[in-house]
């Protein structure tokens, strides 16, 4: 007799239960989602927000570093030098146009106007040098003595640049060298010859607008015996520092330029500024730049109105003179000192009156994005505004 056989239900999920499952799973797998998106976006807006904030603090410090040397005078300490109404040693340019290439601003996303900010200074080379040993030279008073004319004996130096030859590469026709054991300075009238290592010979004679303005070095033979190993200071005289906001195509991907905060320098010139030296970029993406002055201990600023807003005025006419300057020479004429109650009766007046500069540096992030508009549907850039406030070294430091 044959065995029977027990036929066992088949085991498994039923078609609705896989799809009860899946629609959880699909469930949770967006939750899942989202919680990665905004992950992902917290960390591409917390690590932009940080560039932001690195940039304006490296624009800042390299802005005290700078403006401590505005209005700096190396070269006389006697005398002011001499400089134009049309180009003072110290003013700010407000709500100018933003620039790139000479045409203006090509996109609306970036920023329209910014201000601008020139200062005069001598300034003082990153190194030093010592003398080195040269044949005996004579002395003005010794070649009266005598009753003879310097050779070219008398005004030839040598000079060790710190050991270093990169240095004495640096040593160039129209700079000052100073004996720092007399504070005597000596202009470069000739181009030095090749270094010898980290030692270079100059040969000093007058400044070109010595006997013009009275002011800068005459000339040599020097006044006193300066020993070997005297220390020497090198400066770079008469110079115009400009700092503005300039579109600049830096990034191949975005055709429109970048707004960068730059750095400009040329050689004084009483009549217009043209910048001669290599153009610095100190930030990128930077939106925003505002210089305000005050000499009332910051209870009111010029350049800016009561509400807090930036005033509209532009212009070196309009904007400078009739505009931040007359608004300091209120604040001088309420609370100044005795003798300062305008800053009208010189050019050099912050050397005089202790000015606190108020500069604002707003920065961008790198990249738009939604989460950045306030709609949070359109995409914008964050902002990050920095102030310093400070006193420049020389503000307030009269030379008599």
């Amino acid at each position: 007799m044959a065995k029977r056989r027990l036929r066992f239900a088949e085991q498994g999920f039923s078609l609705v239960e896989l799809l009860i499952a899946l629609f959880f799973t699909m469930v949770l797998m967006a939750g899942m989602a989202n919680v990665f998106k905004a992950s992902l976006s917290t960390y591409y807006t917390s690590g932009e927000t940080l560039s932001s904030v690195r940039r304006n603090r490296m624009s800042v410090d390299l802005l005290i570093d700078d403006l401590n040397t505005s209005c700096m005078y190396l070269t006389d300490l006697s005398t002011t030098p001499t400089v134009s109404a049309a180009v003072p040693p110290f003013y700010i340019l407000p709500n100018m146009p933003i620039q790139k290439d000479g045409a203006p601003v090509p996109s609306t996303n970036d920023p329209a106007t910014a201000d601008e900010l020139y200062f005069y200074m001598d300034q003082a080379l990153g190194f030093e040098g010592t003398l080195g040993t040269v044949a005996p030279q004579r002395t003005a008073s010794e070649l009266v003595v005598a009753g003879v004319a310097p050779t070219v004996a008398d005004n030839t130096y040598t000079i060790n640049c710190s050991d270093n030859a990169s240095y004495a590469k640096l040593v160039a026709k129209g700079q000052v060298f100073i004996f720092k054991d007399s504070w005597e300075a000596a202009y470069i009238q000739d181009i030095p010859n090749a270094p010898t290592g980290s030692s270079v010979t100059v040969v000093a004679g007058p400044a070109p607008n010595a006997a013009v303005t009275g002011v800068g070095s005459a000339g040599l033979p020097a006044k006193a015996k300066h020993l070997p190993q005297s220390g020497v200071v090198f400066v770079q005289p008469a110079q115009m520092v400009r700092y503005r906001i300039q579109i600049l195509n830096l990034d191949p991907a975005n055709p429109n330029g970048i707004p960068c905060l730059v750095r400009d320098q040329g050689n004084y010139d009483p009549t217009t500024f043209t910048a001669t030296a290599p153009q610095q970029v100190i930030a990128e993406n930077v939106s925003g730049f505002k210089v305000y002055m005050s000499t009332n201990a910051g209870t009111s600023w010029a350049g800016m109105q009561a509400s807090g807003t930036p005033a509209t005025y532009t212009g070196f006419t309009n904007g400078w003179d009739q505009g931040i300057r007359a608004e300091v020479d209120a604040q001088l004429a309420a609370s100044g000192r005795p003798d300062f109650k305008s800053t009208r009766s010189t050019e050099h007046w912050i050397r005089s009156v202790p000015t606190l500069i108020r500069v604002d540096v707003t920065t961008r992030t790198a990249t738009q994005r939604t989460e950045y508009s306030a709609a949070g549907n359109t995409l914008a850039y964050r902002n990050l505004t920095q102030s310093l406030v400070f006193v420049p070294r020389h503000s307030g430091l009269p030379l008599n």
